[in-house]
Formats: structure tokens, C-alpha cells, sequence
């Protein structure tokens, strides 16, 4: 298996360097999970950036994996749903606009939908869409800013509970519902699907069941140990108000489920953040 992004040397905005990295490996199925992505408040500062990289980004790849791959995986995020629905069932999926804070994501992931279904027209590329909900473990953007909820929310109350800190504040109300799968989960979700799906038809991969924000808060607050205060700042946007997987058609065509439940996978990524954060401040002399 060969890895290619750009801590491997290879830039995929560049058409030249992904089209020389694929003629040079010649694979057999290319997973395209390459994203330029952050949360609300990333999507928020860098609005042309996202869009723009992450277009490139897919565009490339399609060119350069079309007659050299038998199959081509896009990953993609549950975002790219109408974002009013309340439930993110398949056939649903172009019935509607995505919300707004996550558009410059989505858009660019929906956008590689239509460009390979175009080159399957004329039999130059195989390609199956996999749609996932929010990602979280070990290794995750911890940043407050470039990270999903579940990673800040993380970050900030194992902070707080070390450094002695009461209070942690929230964005948002914490109504929104969110539904996250760890990260080993996804990975065998994504081998399953490639070794027996092939529909162009996009398929969900999850547990089809969400959580508040302000719930997820207080499964790391248990976690964690700490006692403090949680402080919602509703100043700051919610976003889409529930997003959730419809994996009706995922127990239909796959024998995979998810396995890590949810306290286990927080547990086993507040222990990772914790021991990162050690190693931080020992190399840092703090």
C-alpha cells in the first residue's frame, strides 16, 4: 500500500506530481480521503482556501487515477446532505442545499460525485462514494480551531482538568446532533466497501444514531474526571441542527459494523490527547 499527501512529498493541487506519483505506483484501488478541512470556526477564517484546495484536490486525483485504477474510493462527509434534513437517508442526498458553514467543504466533494459518474459514461473509471459521519481518535486535529467538536471539546475540558481551570466554554447552544465513529472503525468500514460494493450510488457508513453536543460534553466530562462549569456561548453559530446517517443500505450490502461504542473510542482518545500533551510540554520544558 502507498500513502500520498503532501508529508509524503506529494502535492495533489499539483496535477503533474499526483499524475507522476500514480504512473509511478500503479495501484490498484486509489481511497481518496485527501481534505483540506477544519470546523465551523476554520471554515469560517479560510472560506476560498477550503474551496478552492479541496476542489483541486478531488479534480486532480479523478484525471490522474481515470484508466490506471480499477477502483476509485471518495470518501466523503455527511455535510454534503441538505442540511435541513433531520435524518441523511441516500436518495435524499441532492434534495436540497448545504448549510452554509459547511459549504466550501461539501461542495467541492459533491463536485467530485458528478466528475466521476461523467468519466464512467465513457468507461474510464470505476468508482464507489462512501459517506461517513464526523471522524474522531487518536492523532485527530486537537486545535480549537481546526478541529470538529468532538476533538476542541476534548482538548479543552483535559486542559482544563490539568491546568485547574472551572469553567469551559461551549459554541453554540449544544442542542446540535452530531453522530461520530472512531477512527479504526472507519478505516475497516472503507476495506469492507471495497471489496464488495460497486455502485456509482453513494452509501452511508455509520452507527445511524447522533448525540447532542452537550451530551458528547459530559461522556468526556466523565472521562476526564473534571467537575467544572460548562458555559454555552450562543453567540457562535450551531450549524446544521442534527446530521445522522440513514445505514439501512450499509446493513444491506455490507456484513461490517462499527464496533468502537462511543465511551470506549472518547476514553481511548482523551488517553492519547493526555499522553501527546505530556510529551508536548517534556520536549517544550514546561
Amino acid at each position: 500500500m502507498s500513502v500520498c499527501s503532501r508529508r509524503t512529498g506529494v502535492d495533489i493541487r499539483d496535477f503533474e506530481q499526483i499524475d507522476r506519483f500514480l504512473r509511478d505506483t500503479k495501484p490498484d484501488v486509489v481511497v481518496n480521503a485527501a481534505a483540506h478541512v477544519g470546523g465551523i470556526a476554520y471554515n469560517a477564517q479560510r472560506p476560498v482556501a477550503i474551496y478552492e484546495d479541496n476542489l483541486l484536490i478531488g479534480f486532480n486525483l479523478v484525471r490522474a487515477a481515470a484508466g490506471r485504477t480499477g477502483k476509485f474510493v471518495n470518501i466523503m462527509p455527511n455535510c454534503t446532505y441538505p442540511g435541513v434534513a433531520e435524518v441523511y437517508s441516500e436518495p435524499g442526498w441532492w434534495d436540497g442545499p448545504m448549510d452554509e458553514t459547511v459549504l466550501t467543504y461539501g461542495m467541492p466533494r459533491k463536485a467530485l460525485w458528478v466528475q466521476t459518474w461523467a468519466y464512467a459514461q465513457e468507461s474510464r473509471l470505476s468508482s464507489i462514494h462512501l459517506v461517513l459521519p464526523n471522524l474522531y481518535g487518536p492523532r485527530d486535529h486537537f486545535d480549537p480551531i481546526r478541529s470538529h467538536a468532538l476533538g476542541a471539546l476534548i482538548r479543552k475540558i483535559v486542559d482544563a482538568h490539568l491546568d485547574g481551570y472551572a469553567v469551559v466554554t461551549i459554541w453554540g447552544t449544544g442542542r446540535p446532533v452530531r453522530e461520530w465513529m472512531f477512527v479504526e472503525d472507519a478505516a475497516e468500514g472503507i476495506a469492507e466497501a471495497v471489496e464488495v460494493y460497486n455502485s456509482i450510488d453513494i452509501l452511508n457508513l455509520g452507527w445511524g444514531r447522533g448525540w447532542t453536543i452537550s451530551e458528547i460534553a459530559e461522556r468526556i466530562r466523565s472521562a476526564v474526571g473534571w467537575r467544572g462549569e460548562f458555559v454555552y456561548d450562543t453567540s457562535r453559530p450551531d450549524g446544521a441542527p442534527q446530521k445522522v446517517l440513514d445505514v439501512s443500505r450499509m446493513h444491506a450490502a455490507l456484513k461490517w459494523r462499527p464496533r468502537v461504542n462511543l465511551d470506549e473510542g472518547i476514553r481511548r482518545t482523551v488517553a492519547w490527547y493526555r499522553n501527546w500533551r505530556e510529551r508536548e510540554m517534556q520536549q517544550h520544558g514546561r
